[in-house]
């Protein structure tokens, strides 16, 4: 998929020697594939010629071709630091090649930045909606292009403009955006990308953070409008995702492409992980015979009669060496416990650590720190690292008082630190002065969660630590989680992935309506047992 990308309409799949071996019935057998070359519409909207992208030594792209459809949804595969970021980056106009070029409607573009790129008709729609909230739907919806009568916007025209945009969406243009749901402001962002001149609209992972049914309304939304002639380049690190909503895939390992397929009709989820990852990939998963004597273990932590606004919590008791999974629609109380126990969410109840007497909840994070309990936030963005930044003050600044005396820091302590954690976490980067900002989606996590480890928690939240994180990267995050209750650490894992908690979780807790609903653990704690309660 990418040797001759002036001379191919498309790419066939790549198949490694151990998939070929399979029964050809599973997968689009690489002749099939070539073949319909030759029947397939060759209406490239879009096309990546040779694109090469350097950091200095460090070789981000190599030479990477891909051919897009238009009024297809084009899945974009890969482990983080497998260069997502960099083409993605480069296709929207966000970064310059080192060489090679864009070809939009047959003609190549002979420089590239976001003005250009937008003009063009390519926009990122990016994985936290950007919404005034309290601007309506349709000025959201027509940002920077507000119809005027004279000097003042023409509220009529606006208004007649978002109705027809809108149409059949189940959107009121006149409420203020911020009463949208999760589905709703998604939707709302691709509009406004495709009012703006958008033809190809690329999703950094759109369904981040959705339920089960709120991603099948939003697959429905995306394929109206591709039926209707809109193109799409849909980012994701669920294989289900792919397979279900995109007619095509590329996918990129170690700055290459490393195969793909021109129709997705065929493909198993298997093959598209073997081309992801290079190799078959063991999924973690904790040893759950043990788990009935590590919730016998000594407290680590015990909740009582926890409140706040939308959360009651009667009772929960975690002990050492403990994985208790929360789980839940969003809004049900498993993320708004976990942020009361940090301090986040002013919260009444009591709360007993090991060894110590009944007390309040913590009334900040300084608060929750001080007292052994750390959090790792579902927003890494906003929440979790600082990009400018390097990894090694990122990893050092929650803990940086413990190193502290009278003003300055021991600096012998902290790069000890910084370099316990950054080999302890795997981080893949030339060393810790690289600036975060600069790392792949997944080594971001990794330095986040050596952030909050290097405070030495005896509780640990943990919010969604592997969204939008590849699959590889998920299970050396899981992995280090287990290795911290080896050292009595009590952990919580706040997640809506059902079977990561199945491979994961000692027991798990589902919420609804802001409390406990039940609590599986043993045989009662199946995928379909699991799937049912948390979205109900």
């Amino acid at each position: 998929m990418g040797d001759r990308c002036g001379e191919e309409v498309g790419h066939r799949l790549q198949l490694t020697p151990q998939m070929r071996t399979q029964d050809r019935g599973a997968g689009m057998p690489a002749l099939e594939a070539q073949s319909k070359q030759t029947t397939m519409s060759d209406d490239i909207v879009l096309r990546v010629d040779h694109i090469s992208k350097s950091y200095g030594p460090v070789r981000a792209l190599e030479d990477v071709c891909i051919a897009i459809r238009r009024g297809t949804i084009h899945g974009l595969l890969g482990e983080n630091g497998a260069g997502k970021s960099t083409l993605v980056g480069i296709i929207s106009g966000q970064r310059a090649p080192t060489s090679g070029h864009i070809v939009m409607d047959g003609r190549p573009l002979d420089h590239v930045d976001i003005k250009t790129m937008e003009k063009a008709g390519v926009f990122l729609v990016h994985q936290e909606p950007m919404i005034v909230d309290n601007m309506s739907v349709a000025e959201n919806l027509m940002m920077g292009l507000w119809p005027k009568r004279g000097v003042f916007i023409d509220r009529t025209a606006l208004a007649r403009q978002a109705v027809e945009m809108l149409a059949d969406t189940g959107i009121n243009p006149d409420v203020p955006a911020g009463r949208l749901d999760a589905v709703a402001r998604r939707k709302l962002n691709i509009l406004r990308a495709m009012f703006s001149g958008g033809k190809v609209i690329i999703l950094d992972e759109p369904t981040a953070s959705l339920t089960v049914e709120d991603r099948k309304a939003l697959f429905a939304f995306m394929t109206r409008l591709r039926d209707g002639g809109a193109t799409f380049i849909f980012i994701s690190h669920y294989n289900d995702e792919i397979l279900d909503i995109c007619d095509a895939v590329s996918v990129l390992r170690d700055g290459r492409v490393a195969g793909g397929a021109d129709t997705i009709e065929g493909m198993t989820s298997e093959q598209l992980t073997e081309l992801v990852i290079g190799h078959e990939v063991t999924l973690f998963a904790r040893d759950r015979d043990a788990a009935a004597a590590r919730q016998d273990g000594p407290l680590a932590l015990r909740l009582r009669d926890v409140s706040a606004t939308a959360l009651h919590v009667a009772a929960l008791d975690l002990a050492a060496g403990e994985i208790v999974g929360f789980t839940g629609l969003p809004g049900a109380g498993a993320k708004e416990l976990g942020r009361a126990m940090f301090g986040i969410l002013p919260a009444a109840g009591t709360m007993t650590l090991a060894g110590g007497a009944p007390q309040g909840l913590p009334t900040s994070p300084r608060d929750a720190l001080d007292q052994g309990i750390a959090f790792l936030s579902d927003d890494r963005r906003r929440d979790g690292a600082v990009g400018p930044l390097s990894i090694g003050d990122n990893i050092a600044l929650s803990s940086l008082g413990a190193r502290s005396r009278n003003g300055f820091v021991d600096q012998a302590a902290e790069d000890a630190v910084i370099d316990q954690y950054f080999r302890a976490m795997d981080i893949k980067s030339p060393g810790p002065t690289q600036a975060v900002d600069t790392l792949s989606g997944g080594n971001q996590q990794k330095v986040c969660l050596g952030r909050v480890l290097a405070t030495k928690p005896r509780v640990l939240v943990v919010d969604e630590p592997t969204r939008g994180i590849d699959i590889a990267v998920k299970q050396d995050v899981l992995r280090i989680l287990d290795a911290l209750t080896g050292d009595g650490v009590a952990v919580i894992l706040i997640s809506s992935d059902t079977d990561e908690l199945i491979r994961v979780a000692d027991r798990v807790c589902v919420f609804e309506n802001g409390g406990i609903h039940e609590t599986l653990r043993g045989a009662e704690l199946t995928l379909a047992r699991l799937r049912g309660s948390s979205q109900a």
